[in-house]
């Protein structure tokens, strides 16, 4: 099996973030390449609600639709960037690289995030971002919203998951490859933990998983994921990087997700929790 390393939006954001995905072909496990799941192109389908099969979520309580607009500044009508999670009224929890690799940096005039809608682009509310907080050496990162989300917050783990457990992935990203349009509908997936002491893509520490019903593509990053525990949910994992097969572009897995209970304490700190 080759491994290779492609990030599919090491420019600044633009054209080549939202583009056309990989043209189709045959799945084969023998090539992959390891990429961020950062942004997904076109304004979504309504087709089979965006993680590599998986399912429609039920709700979107606590998860958050983080979007970017060239143009239009606080309009809501951005395209999908990357997913997050609702930590507190005014917070959310992303991933780093979906600015960090993508040339926004710390600029947060163009970023809004859609909460408390199973759907990126409408329903719920639209709420501006003036502040963006990156973990140095971790990939993780908070944003400040303007006002409050009035949403349910989600729960953070203070504890990695057990290897060979199955957790659960939100997101909206692409259904099937690399690139490809983003899900309308917000999807949920499981997964299976092979690995507490992986390294997410900014080099902290990761949760490895395989595929379950579903897998993390383009749109996901900076996603959730949530192990249970007494039947509460709670995060232990932000999506960080996933492999794709070269040929399809389909995102097979596996994928890593930057460990929270290692970065809690600045979560914490900063989000004044």
């Amino acid at each position: 099996m080759r491994i290779r390393t492609f990030v599919t939006a090491a420019a600044i954001v633009g054209a080549s973030l939202f583009g056309a995905g990989a043209p189709a072909a045959t799945a084969d496990d023998t090539d992959l390449v390891k990429s961020l799941p950062i942004g997904a192109s076109g304004d979504g389908v309504t087709e089979d609600p965006a993680i590599v099969n998986g399912e429609a979520a039920a709700s979107a309580d606590g998860i958050a639709a983080i979007l970017y607009d060239n143009s239009d500044a606080g309009s809501g009508r951005g395209n999908l960037l990357c997913s997050g999670s609702i930590i507190a009224e005014r917070w959310i929890l992303t991933a780093k690289h979906c600015f960090s690799e993508t040339g926004i940096g710390q600029d947060a005039s163009k970023i809004q995030v859609r909460v408390k809608s199973t759907k990126f682009n409408e329903g719920g509310g639209v709420i501006e971002v003036d502040d963006i907080k990156l973990r140095a050496n971790h990939d993780i990162a908070l944003l400040h919203l303007t006002r409050d989300a009035n949403s349910e917050h989600v729960r953070l783990a203070s504890a990695s998951p057990v290897v060979g457990t199955t957790n659960y992935l939100f997101g909206w990203g692409s259904q099937s490859k690399i690139g490809g349009a983003a899900s309308v509908h917000l999807k949920r997936a499981t997964i299976k933990v092979t690995d507490i002491d992986e390294t997410d893509w900014i080099g902290g520490r990761g949760i490895k998983s395989s595929k379950g019903n579903g897998m993390a593509c383009s749109g996901d990053s900076g996603g959730p994921q949530f192990k249970l525990v007494d039947g509460l949910r709670y995060q232990v994992g932000v999506t960080s990087w996933v492999y794709y097969n070269s040929s399809s572009g389909v995102c097979n897995g596996p994928m890593v997700a930057a460990t929270v209970p290692t970065s809690l304490d600045w979560i914490n700190g900063v989000a004044g929790l």
